[in-house]
């Protein structure tokens, strides 16, 4: 008869479905059935009694073999084998005798907070198919070592086995190695060990990094008996062999002749790629991950508004005065709008700091009352007579506060500097504070310290670059169109991107106001036309149904003359096919400003814009110009997209379109 056991729970927290884990490994259960736990304590306990049988090298997670015979597998949050082992700590070896509630592994809180890891901790049931039985725990509240969360039935097996799935394999072969064949064919279908860069392995999965991710035969891969599935993510081509993977690895590393010791450190591999990519690759990557989490709404919001310009301008079916356009226009609009709030959110997860601190601060940038101070009359004025002239609408402590001209709604770069700020603030305070004064002095000092800086600090330096790019452009534009079109062309989304773009805007209008037509605009038209053919260059390029998933609704966006999408979700993780992009439109920008091109009135974004650049005496060469201007922007993102869009860089992020 079919004895009962159970599993109790190895933390102290919440139960959940193995659905709420943000890795398909272990959502999609490809290892095997079980539960998740989020929870705050610092040590996960045995579920029951049994044995040890596996110890990752980076105390990330440990099997387990029951007295039942079930095996079991417990990982600690996601992605935790880039830390190497740090901060965590494994209390068992290999072989120990354990009981339910017996300490595992030991977690320092504090670090990991400051590499913003998510703790949430799977166990699998690897062989739970020999078994009946029960998720009992989901949705509810457990404590370690004593709730119940698994249920199930079987005979009890005597015998101590490896907590692993069945052999993949009794390979054979001039080696003898155990999963030689196996091994063969996974180099086969990474693109040969010539397009390896290194390959290292945590406890389920060979990790690797390849030259060429396009070479890869994913398809054959993920049909090679052994290969339970295959994710590229990261920048990694991840194979998922399960809790075996350990001996797979180092039949891998004979086979393919592959460097074990300089493969075994995953956080040693991304050091070092950081070291070699430079500062701006490092500030590309840091920007990626900051925008990441935000990109799938961002594409939402450009998607509306690029849905309001059809239904406004070219179906004129609703009006810009209704309420169905305002709300809609607000649904679209409102990331872009409190872009520092949100970036701020993401930019403090990134740093190591609470959400709410980043929130709190993009929050003050936006604060209605602070943005309305620009309207009002000015106290008095600074810098008089230099580039460098601002107005002070208000001061702090009878220090002047500068804003931008139009405040911080929309920008990106001021709030990633103060919350980076409040990141090292925050640290500082909760190391060196009493602990009794934590919990309300090192938020109250934080901010207290943190807001003045952005306002005091933040805000008189962009408004000197302000100044000095003001100053630049009419000394560029002055001296030839064409050369500057070369220049504004190309850096036009990096200085949007930095919020320094507005007082170019507002030179634009003040010219057709003062002359009845601008010369300025035309020099970064043909950015979003460039967009749409890089994006369109990366469709026709990726074998990645996903990957064109992002890249569609991007290119839409930009047709439509809404860039961000395409800027953070498709160019940033490609630094080449950025650079070459951007470069696509100073070369459209350069034929643009050489053939004389102006621009007589603002009206919609985008190629559906174009008619605000015909003279209104008629069709003349600087339209004609403009055109060729466009074409020739198009076609070399295009060219760029196909030779540099089929993968993202190492060091590129993956985009969840669930969030």
């Amino acid at each position: 008869m079919a004895k009962k056991f159970q599993l109790t729970a190895p933390v102290t927290g919440k139960c959940v479905d193995l659905a709420q884990v943000p890795d398909e490994t272990f959502a999609g259960k490809v290892l095997g059935d079980g539960v998740a736990f989020i929870f705050d304590g610092n040590e996960v306990c045995s579920p029951c009694d049994g044995e040890i049988t596996l110890t990752a090298d980076t105390n990330h997670a440990v099997g387990i073999h029951a007295d039942s015979g079930l095996d079991i597998l417990l990982h600690v949050g996601i992605d935790t084998v880039a830390l190497n082992g740090k901060g965590l700590e494994m209390l068992v070896k290999q072989g120990q005798k354990i009981k339910p509630g017996t300490p595992l592994i030991r977690i320092d809180r504090a670090f990991m907070k400051s590499q913003n890891i998510n703790l949430i901790t799977p166990m699998l049931m690897t062989n739970g198919d020999d078994y009946s039985y029960q998720l009992s725990g989901i949705g509810s509240d457990v404590k370690a070592g004593v709730s119940p969360v698994i249920e199930y039935e079987g005979e009890a097996q005597t015998e101590t086995v490896a907590a692993t799935a069945p052999a993949t394999e009794s390979g054979s072969g001039a080696t003898g190695l155990k999963y030689q064949t196996l091994c063969e064919n996974v180099i086969k279908y990474v693109g040969g060990k010539e397009n390896v860069i290194s390959v290292t392995h945590c406890v389920t999965r060979l990790r690797f990094k390849l030259t060429d991710e396009s070479k890869a035969n994913t398809e054959a891969m993920k049909a090679t008996k052994g290969v339970m599935k295959v994710i590229q993510t990261g920048g990694q081509y991840q194979v998922v062999i399960g809790p075996q993977v350990d001996e797979v690895y180092k039949d891998l590393v004979q086979i393919g002749g592959f460097s074990a010791t300089e493969s075994a450190n995953a956080q040693q591999v991304v050091a070092e790629d950081g070291e070699k990519q430079g500062i701006v690759s490092r500030f590309l990557v840091l920007m990626t991950g900051i925008f990441q989490p935000l990109l799938s709404m961002l594409m939402a919001g450009g998607m509306i508004k690029a849905l309001l310009v059809l239904l406004t301008t070219v179906c004129g079916v609703i009006s810009t005065d209704s309420g169905t356009y305002q709300i809609l226009y607000a649904m679209g609009d409102a990331l872009f709008y409190f872009f520092p709030v949100a970036i701020g959110w993401s930019a403090a997860r990134k740093f190591g700091l609470k959400d709410v601190y980043g929130i709190v601060l993009g929050g003050t940038l936006v604060y209605p009352t602070l943005v309305a101070l620009t309207s009002e009359e000015a106290l008095y004025t600074v810098f008089a007579g230099t580039v460098f002239e601002s107005e002070v609408y208000t001061t702090f402590l009878g220090i002047p506060v500068i804003f931008p001209s139009v405040g911080y709604t929309s920008s990106v770069i001021p709030i990633i500097l103060i919350v980076w700020v409040a990141s090292l603030l925050f640290k500082f305070f909760n190391k060196n504070l009493p602990a009794m004064l934590r919990s309300f002095f090192t938020p109250f000092l934080t901010l207290l310290i943190t807001a003045p800086i952005g306002f005091l600090v933040v805000g008189p330096i962009a408004m000197i670059l302000q100044g000095l790019l003001t100053s630049f452009m009419s000394f560029i534009v002055g001296l030839n169109a064409g050369i500057a079109g070369l220049v504004i062309g190309t850096f036009w989304s990096l200085l949007v991107m930095c919020g320094l773009h507005m007082p170019v805007i507002i030179m634009c209008n003040l010219n057709i106001a003062t002359y009845g037509y601008d010369i300025i605009h035309p020099l970064f038209f043909t950015g979003a036309i460039a967009s749409v053919g890089a994006v369109l260059g990366v469709i026709i390029r990726t074998k990645d149904a996903e990957e064109r998933s992002v890249c569609i609704p991007a290119m839409i966006s930009s047709f439509f003359g809404i860039n961000e999408p395409t800027l953070y979700a498709v160019l940033f993780p490609r630094k080449m096919l950025m650079y070459t992009t951007f470069l696509s439109a100073g070369i459209g920008s350069m034929i643009a400003g050489f053939c004389g091109s102006k621009l007589y009135s603002f009206g919609a974004s985008g190629i559906l814009g174009l008619p605000c650049y015909i003279n209104p005496e008629g069709i003349d060469f600087g339209f004609i110009g403009l055109l060729i201007a466009m074409v020739a922007s198009f076609v070399l993102a295009l060219i760029s997209g196909l030779v540099f869009g089929g993968k993202k860089d190492a060091t590129g992020l993956n985009i969840d379109m669930s969030l």
